[in-house]
């Protein structure tokens, strides 16, 4: 989901619009139909009015802009811009609540998943016990829990660790291994994550300009608007800009324009207002995949020990972690 996109969602449902009416005129026909269909609008407008539209729009190249920019506009146009948008109140604690996770690929993230045991050479391996033998001058064994996994560093081929016994590991009986090294590596190879939501007002201001008669900037905005409400549901509402609401503004000279066209230009503003839903990804965490505790050495009182967190390097102090703003 991320960070809703809404400037091109918005341009594109546009674009599609004016597409689809230059393919199809007769939706044209339709938009105007009140002018051929009311008896006062026929005797004064009519169909003609109607055939006036289409000609104008399909022997008009009308771009859209993103934002304005009045020294490199050319006429007819549409601009889209974005109003305030402002994250609702009453939603705004909805991240904090959120219990949606992501599991995320080490090769994905660029954070690889180290070995727990670093290959090595094992000592023997009984088929009948399924019992491989671990060298002497290997002393991280106790960071190792069954469900992990003995691997074929050259092949990839991995086999479940089913217990810990003494001067080695077990996996299951019978499995024939032909490997030459073998290391160890976690249970889960990926990382989990949380994904916090937070809810906006989003508004955009869509302008439809044309110089010269107004009456073109009132076709312009009847085609926009159209194409608008046509697709508000297929395009806006599918993507996530919900209970979104339409109103117009005034029909306008637009002085921006003042010092750069000669004729008059028109302005009419649509205002586009919708709910939208952004995400963002927390820190990924490492998985939990063993506790070790064991008595101090020389006498001592007390114990060594707590989580081992085995599915990434190792981690940092508690001090130091404290400080990730994640």
């Amino acid at each position: 989901m991320g960070i809703f996109q809404g400037d091109i969602i918005i341009k594109n449902a546009i674009e599609l619009g004016l597409e689809d009416m230059r393919k199809n005129p007769w939706l044209i026909d339709h938009m105007l139909e009140d002018l051929s269909q009311n008896t006062y609008f026929k005797n004064k407008y009519g169909q003609k009015q109607i055939e006036a539209c289409k000609d104008w729009f399909l022997n008009n190249k009308i771009d859209i802009y993103m934002r304005h920019r009045k020294d490199k506009d050319q006429l007819p146009c549409i601009t889209i811009a974005m109003a305030p948008n402002p994250e609702i109140e009453s939603m705004k604690l909805m991240a904090d609540q959120s219990t949606e996770t992501i599991m995320l690929l080490p090769n994905k993230i660029g954070k690889p998943i180290p070995y727990i045991v670093r290959p090595f050479t094992p000592t023997s391996y009984d088929p009948n016990s399924g019992e491989v033998g671990i060298p002497s001058d290997i002393t991280d064994l106790d960071t190792v829990a069954p469900g992990m996994v003995l691997v074929d560093p050259s092949t990839g081929n991995g086999y479940v660790i089913e217990e810990i016994v003494p001067n080695g590991i077990k996996i299951q009986a019978g499995v024939s291994i032909e490997a030459t090294q073998l290391g160890i590596v976690p249970q889960y190879q990926y990382y989990t994550a949380r994904i916090e939501h937070t809810f906006f007002q989003d508004t955009y201001q869509i302008g439809c300009h044309s110089h010269g008669e107004a009456q073109s900037v009132i076709w312009l905005w009847s085609i926009v608007l159209y194409s608008i409400l046509r697709y508000k549901e297929s395009l806006l509402e599918a993507q996530g800009f919900t209970q979104s609401t339409v109103s117009n503004s005034d029909l306008d000279i637009n002085e921006s324009w003042s010092s750069s066209v000669s004729e008059e230009v028109w302005s009419r503003f649509i205002t586009l207002s919708g709910i939208v839903e952004n995400s963002w990804i927390k820190t990924p965490q490492r998985i939990i995949e063993k506790i070790s505790l064991r008595e101090k050495a020389n006498n001592s009182k007390g114990f060594v020990g707590g989580i081992k967190i085995l599915s990434n390097t190792t981690p940092d102090t508690i001090e130091q972690q404290s400080d990730k703003t994640w």
